[in-house]
């Protein structure tokens, strides 16, 4: 990419600025959870069975170390694989359950067809795309920005991915523009990159982590069985209202009037040329995601779990004769995510089978809340309001799905008929992916912090607004939509 000057220490950490401070809060920071599980173990009620006590007390550290974050999440994720079965909480069968489960697999294949795409130019061939064509149009920067990973969603899961791929693309844009720290159109360019990432994990069941473990709790607590095209129906008005009022809330919060980029269009044409014309190797990673979409949303018809076309793409890009990348290169990923995600798994399923979740929902469960959990609507906007302040406190989504769906699905099967647990879960679950607020709520929104380029206070305003919109179009799809589909 000749003159595009694309600051690879804007990606890094800035490790040096506030060393002396983690330094001294880590040990604090691994002390409070460990006192927590004390008070929890040591305080519950007497009839509280060993089992369940030490679930809940290991649990609760564990909730505490993913929010202070002392430690990595996937280090936090195997003391709790180490302490469940140690304590004899649960046997050592129940807390590797989760790494059998299909969302680990889905979310190992995702990953590979991830590594695939990225050895191919196809990704940065469709933002420079959307680029071109919106570049030069009165806010159409924010726009290409937010919509770039809408369409890498239906191919790419986990925001964390779509994110590392975006954020290039975004400092090539402020290169191009001459756009420097502290502009009030880069401020607005990267929370619109935070933002698109968080939004576009709303409509695609693979696209966001949450996603898969919210389908996994409810089909393990409900035995029920949510699909691809289940949740790309209840979710799509929500995912399609949020991408234009995002972009509409970001402009709103930073008015500072946008000049229109004259010569980005003839810029992202260059780089297009640069590329070259569409190789066969695009033509055919092209093909083979969407061969795996077709299959996704044939769920219904084939039988097969979504990960079964993932895997089946992930096997094409490596079959000789269509060749996109090599095996071991598709095998180059993190297993972090992997480790977090199926241990949570574990720990939503221990809870279970321990009866700490009846407990939960027994003391939570009282006239006041058992009238919002039987008025359908009403415990939808409950649900919405309790999810996102959970979600202001915990520090990854998954953590705040495993702290929220178990407890709303509970609290739903005892108000009775009026109530739909699944429908709640899948509310508490979707609910989890809207953390606009802070920084600590999502991946995205860490990684573009930890660029320099924005800081919590530029959060505060565009998070606020998008809150309140995302509760209020939850609580509109209670009282139109779901009704619609026969679910409320």
């Amino acid at each position: 990419m000749a003159n595009v000057d694309i600051r690879q220490e804007d990606l890094e950490v800035p490790l040096k600025r506030g060393r002396w401070l983690v330094v001294l809060k880590s040990p604090i920071f691994m002390v409070v959870p460990i006192l927590l599980s004390i008070l929890v173990y040591t305080q519950l009620p007497a009839n509280v069975d060993y089992e369940p006590r030490a679930t809940l007390a290991i649990s609760t550290g564990a909730i505490a170390l993913w929010v202070l974050e002392p430690i990595p999440f996937s280090m936090t994720a195997i003391l709790i694989l180490i302490l469940l079965p140690v304590s004899g909480a649960v046997s050592m069968d129940l807390v590797l359950s989760g790494f059998a489960s299909p969302a680990i697999f889905l979310i190992l294949a995702g990953m590979m067809l991830a590594c695939g795409l990225e050895q191919t130019s196809l990704g940065k061939r469709m933002a420079f795309q959307l680029l071109y064509w919106f570049g030069e149009k009165r806010g159409g920067i924010l726009a290409g920005i937010i919509l770039i990973p809408q369409i890498m969603a239906i191919f790419i899961p986990a925001a964390a991915v779509r994110t590392t791929m975006l954020l290039p693309i975004v400092f090539s844009v402020f290169s191009i523009l001459g756009i420097e720290k502290g502009d009030v159109q880069g401020k607005k360019f990267m929370l619109g990159a935070a933002i698109g990432c968080n939004v576009s994990g709303t409509g695609i069941l693979p696209a966001a982590i949450g996603n898969v473990v919210t389908v996994d709790l409810i089909n393990y607590y409900l035995k029920q069985h949510i699909t691809y095209m289940d949740w790309l129906i209840l979710s799509l008005p929500l995912w399609l209202i949020l991408i234009p009022v995002s972009w509409w809330v970001l402009n709103r919060t930073f008015p500072k009037e946008e000049k229109v980029p004259k010569g980005l269009k003839k810029e992202m044409k260059r780089l297009i040329v640069e590329l070259g014309p569409i190789t066969a190797q695009e033509k055919r990673t092209l093909l083979i995601l969407t061969l795996v979409f077709v299959m996704w949303a044939m769920e219904d018809i084939t039988g097969w779990p979504p990960v079964i076309p993932t895997f089946i793409g992930v096997i094409l890009m490596a079959t000789p004769g269509i060749k996109i990348a090599n095996w071991e290169k598709l095998l180059d990923i993190k297993f972090g995510p992997l480790i977090l995600l199926a241990v949570t798994l574990s720990l939503g399923r221990a809870l279970f089978e321990t009866g700490a979740i009846k407990h939960i929902s027994q003391w939570l469960e009282n006239d006041y809340t058992l009238y919002l959990f039987s008025q359908p609507a009403l415990s939808v906007l409950t649900v919405a309001i309790l999810t996102q302040l959970i979600h202001k406190v915990t520090s990854n989504v998954s953590t705040a799905v495993i702290a929220t769906v178990p407890v709303v699905i509970s609290l739903a099967q005892h108000a009775g008929q009026s109530s739909s647990p699944l429908l709640l879960g899948f509310t508490a679950g979707i609910t989890c992916l809207f953390g606009f607020l802070f920084v600590v709520e999502t991946i995205p929104n860490v990684m573009v912090q930890q660029t320099g380029w924005v800081t919590q206070r530029d959060f505060i305003k565009p998070g606020i607004c998008l809150t309140i919109i995302t509760t209020v179009l939850t609580y509109v799809l209670a009282l139109t939509w779901w009704p619609w589909l026969g679910y409320l």
